[in-house]
């Protein structure tokens, strides 16, 4: 972390203790400093989240009307303007094209039909008339990437999941349909092609490095005593060692490769419980774990190989400031499961979600070539759970969590309301003794509680994002058919990680603040 963020985070721990400390002599000497210090994050928004003061409650619900940007609330500071009215209302995860910096278009998944499963969304075109189908056939499209070689992958979110690769998907202007699951056949083989060399899982989580080696979260719950879904790692035979873009399948990183699975602890100390800390991979081969049509079935590894299991992993983003420091951090969420929405007075399940993280260090000596360790970032509560999607902000380290949850609230009174999906932003980690997030506030909420926010990716400086609002009720309602909303959130300030990263530059920003 830089050593100006240090200071100030170190600053207002002080000021909390003081003020905490005369409040607590005061007139209010039963407030615990936790609440004081949750209370400074909010105060200081804007210097640690870069917005100006963060919802204080989830927006009540429900909002049923046409206009799509009355269906989100936002922090002060933050402007919401429409991208497109035309994706379908089960649009989910967003990858940007050609580049972060400047895309021209996007590219989403519908998770929950079969036409379209792709669709392509032309920025300079009107919302209303800019999205464009170029896949059909796969079942609960749901992750979406593009690879650092000049494609497109796409993975199914069921339990005969798959993963596609799409060639050249800017140009293509007839869909391609999947034509057969089971083998992967398309009706364009030049153009998408089933990675079978991924496996077969539910595709939520996919975090690609630069080289092609991936990896991956099967978004599957336990029950009655089995494991959750595993981690997984595929390793290119190939890998990718840049150039121009890759046109022709054969070439891809993804053609051939090896998959991994994580198993936390080592010499046995593994299986339920030990679900933090150092690891190992363990191979998945294919002779063994292989169907007919050669699809790799690694939950049938993680059966016999015990590999670790984790609440249904969701979404996952690679850390970019690891990245830069030529380290691998990816971090997912564990959706958890609550039986309503936040802090109500009757909730039956209470299992809150969680955001993990995990570094793979180099090691070509051992399986996987990395040793893998799990850390705890986010835990859950009563108000901020059922975490869906992730996404790092670029050059802070604050990272974006959107919930999936329930919306019904049971209140003191008995009475029920219907209170709105939440996105939340964190803080990294900082100097202190834990391995956790310095805390996080809500800087967004859904109004239509029929809806929920999905597929959140930030652009390229860090100061505009992109999110879908699924499921709007004024959609089917009102016979738009299967039209989503995808809107653009802008006005995050940046304080890039390593700015006045020294004792000179700390200097002339206090000058600059004086004038």
């Amino acid at each position: 972390m830089n050593r100006s963020f240090t200071r100030w985070s170190v600053a207002i721990t002080g000021f909390a203790v003081l003020g905490l400390t005369s409040q607590m002599k005061a007139d209010n000497p039963t407030r615990d400093f936790g609440t004081f210090v949750q209370d400074e994050l909010r105060e200081h928004a804007e210097q640690l989240f870069g917005i100006e003061h963060p919802l204080a409650k989830s927006v009540l619900g429900p909002y049923d009307g046409l206009d799509n940007l009355q269906a989100i609330q936002v922090a002060k500071g933050l402007k919401v303007s429409l991208v497109s009215s035309s994706v379908a209302s089960a649009a989910d995860q967003i990858a940007l094209w050609p580049n972060d910096d400047r895309p021209t278009h996007v590219f989403v998944c519908d998770e929950e039909t079969s036409d379209p499963s792709v669709q392509r969304v032309d920025l300079s075109k009107p919302a209303h008339a800019n999205a464009t189908t170029i896949l059909t056939g796969l079942t609960s499209c749901d992750p979406v990437r593009r690879t650092p070689w000049g494609t497109i992958l796409v993975g199914e979110e069921t339990t005969t999941g798959g993963v596609y690769e799409i060639f050249s998907p800017a140009t293509i202007t007839t869909p391609v349909a999947v034509t057969n699951r089971s083998t992967g056949a398309t009706s364009d083989a030049n153009r998408v092609v089933k990675r079978k060399a991924l496996g077969q899982i539910a595709f939520e989580g996919l975090a690609i490095l630069p080289d092609g080696t991936t990896f991956m979260g099967d978004e599957l719950r336990p029950g009655s005593g089995n494991p959750g879904g595993a981690v997984y790692k595929f390793v290119p035979d190939f890998p990718w060692g840049g150039g121009a873009p890759i046109t022709v399948p054969a070439q891809s990183p993804f053609a051939s490769g090896r998959i991994f699975g994580l198993k936390v602890g080592s010499n046995g100390d593994n299986g339920q419980g030990t679900e933090i800390g150092q690891g190992i991979w363990a191979e998945v081969l294919p002779a063994t774990y292989a169907d007919s049509n050669g699809n790799i079935v690694v939950r049938s590894a993680q059966a016999a190989l015990k590999f670790t299991g984790y609440y249904r992993p969701e979404d996952m983003d690679l850390d970019p400031i690891a990245a830069a420091r030529g380290e691998v951090r990816a971090c997912w969420a564990n959706t958890g499961r609550m039986s309503n929405g936040g802090n109500s007075t009757v909730e039956t399940g209470s299992i809150y979600g969680e955001v993990l993280c995990l570094t793979d260090v180099k090691n070509a000596a051992v399986a996987g070539f990395g040793v893998p360790t799990v850390r705890r970032f986010v835990a859950g509560n009563r108000d901020a759970n059922y975490f869906d999607n992730i996404a790092f902000q670029p050059h802070t380290g604050r990272v974006v969590l959107l919930e999936d949850g329930e919306v019904s609230v049971v209140k003191k009174d008995g009475t029920t309301e219907l209170r709105g999906n939440d996105l939340w932003i964190c803080l990294p980690d900082g100097a202190d003794d834990d391995v956790q997030s310095d805390g996080c506030v809500r800087f967004a909420s859904i109004r239509d509680t029929s809806a929920e926010p999905s597929g959140f990716i930030f652009l390229g400086s860090g100061e505009e994002a992109l999110v879908h609002i699924q499921h709007r009720a004024a959609n089917d309602a009102l016979g738009k058919g299967n039209h989503g909303a995808l809107v653009k959130i802008s006005g995050f300030k940046v304080r890039r990680s390593g700015d006045r990263d020294d004792d000179h530059d700390h200097d002339r920003d206090d000058d600059h603040d004086r004038h």
